[in-house]
């Protein structure tokens, strides 16, 4: 069974066991939360609210499930956790395709297929992990790091109708740094004594959710569309190459 010791920070506050790591996670829940409410509000057309709604709301419910793992940790926790992250990152994708790269990226059937391989994913870790004890994590690991494998592949050379280049290269940015934070976890929390690496990671993934839902909220409405009706993005039909 998983434990939380191989994280830096073992400290209780307030009777809460691994307190920073646990209340680290809440504000990610309310920014998920807001994200949610600022697309449905939106007037972007449903291709991209579908995958972004289904982004901020995984986001959340990612949060929720990795406070609960760090104030008691199992693997039950872990794999859920890991799980609504990996939707969540790969709803993001499908958001980003689905406005520079073709609507049907938004589509019901291409959201199923992005949660169903994220299940397959968690399903495949449970299973090695309660056959062998040792589960096997690249292929969530693999989801939650599309989007820096993908988006700067060539993507970025495709304008956006809705969201500009700035944005998504603010997002890698901070969500690089956040990996990079998470992997310094002790080392962190040895030279300040007081916060950790993971802990760190943590709050910037809530940054990161939060500049995309203040995307979301400050978008430009696109007259003459209602809520039902998508509208066709600046390129409908190019190639993960187009360079121009």
């Amino acid at each position: 069974t998983l434990v939380d010791d191989h994280f830096a920070d073992q400290q209780m506050w307030a009777g809460i066991a691994h307190a920073r790591n646990v209340l680290s996670c809440l504000p990610l829940v309310a920014v998920g939360i807001w994200g949610m409410l600022a697309t449905l509000r939106s007037r972007w057309p449903l291709y991209m609210r579908a995958p972004w709604f289904g982004f901020f709301a995984a986001a959340a419910i990612h949060a929720g499930a990795s406070s609960v793992y760090h104030l008691a940790p199992n693997d039950a926790g872990y794999a859920l956790s890991h799980w609504f992250a990996a939707s969540a990152f790969t709803l993001l994708l499908l958001g980003f395709l689905a406005e520079r790269i073709n609507p049907r990226y938004g589509s019901r059937t291409a959201i199923a297929a992005g949660i169903g391989a994220a299940t397959l994913a968690a399903l495949w870790w449970t299973m090695g992990q309660r056959i062998s004890g040792a589960g096997d994590l690249r292929a969530m690991l693999l989801l939650e790091c599309l989007p820096l494998l993908l988006i700067p592949a060539g993507a970025l050379n495709v304008r956006g109708r809705f969201t500009p280049r700035a944005d998504w290269l603010w997002m890698l940015g901070g969500y690089a740094l956040a990996r990079f934070a998470g992997l310094a976890d002790a080392a962190l929390f040895d030279a300040t004594n007081w916060i950790s690496g993971h802990t760190l990671m943590h709050l910037l993934l809530a940054w990161v959710t939060a500049c995309l839902a203040y995307r979301a909220s400050a978008s430009p409405r696109v007259e003459g569309a209602s809520l039902g009706e998508p509208v066709e993005p600046t390129h409908r039909k190019v190639s993960l190459n187009t360079s121009s």
